[in-house]
C-alpha cells in the first residue's frame, strides 16, 4: 500500500509542478509564492521516491502531504475570501482557480489522512 501511495504522490507532484508553472507563466505571482509551491513539489517527490524504495519513509511522505494540504487550504480560502468580498470577482485567476483548489484540497486531505493511517499502522506493528 505504501508504494502505491508513493507512486500517486510522485504523479501528483509532477502534475502540481506543471500546473503551477503554467499558472505562474499565464497569470504571474510573486516568486516567493512560487517557491513555496516548488517546496511542496520537492517534498512530495523526495518522500515518494524514498517511500518506494523503503516503506519506512511513509512518515516523510505524510509530512509532505500535510504541507501540501496546508498550502492548498491557504490558497483556497484566500480566494474564497476575495470572492466573498467582491475583490477580483470575474477574474479567472481568482474564480476558476478557487474551484480547482477545492478539488486539490480534497485530494490532499485524503492523501494526508491516508498517510497518517499508514504511519500509525507501521508504528503499531513495531
Amino acid at each position: 500500500m505504501e508504494r502505491k501511495v508513493a507512486f500517486l504522490s510522485i504523479i501528483f507532484a509532477l502534475v502540481h509542478f506543471v500546473g503551477e508553472t503554467l499558472w505562474h507563466l499565464k497569470f504571474g505571482q510573486p516568486i516567493s509564492m512560487l517557491v513555496v509551491d516548488y517546496i511542496a513539489v520537492s517534498l512530495l517527490l523526495y518522500g515518494g521516491f524514498k517511500a518506494i524504495k523503503n516503506a519506512q519513509f511513509i512518515g516523510l511522505l505524510c509530512g509532505a502531504w500535510g504541507f501540501e494540504f496546508c498550502l492548498n487550504y491557504r490558497a483556497l480560502f484566500n480566494r474564497v475570501e476575495k470572492m466573498a468580498s467582491g475583490i477580483g470577482h470575474g477574474d479567472p485567476a481568482i474564480d476558476s482557480t478557487a474551484y480547482v483548489l477545492a478539488v486539490l484540497m480534497a485530494v490532499s486531505i485524503t492523501m494526508f489522512v491516508s498517510t497518517i493511517y499508514l504511519c500509525h499502522r507501521q508504528v503499531k506493528n513495531v
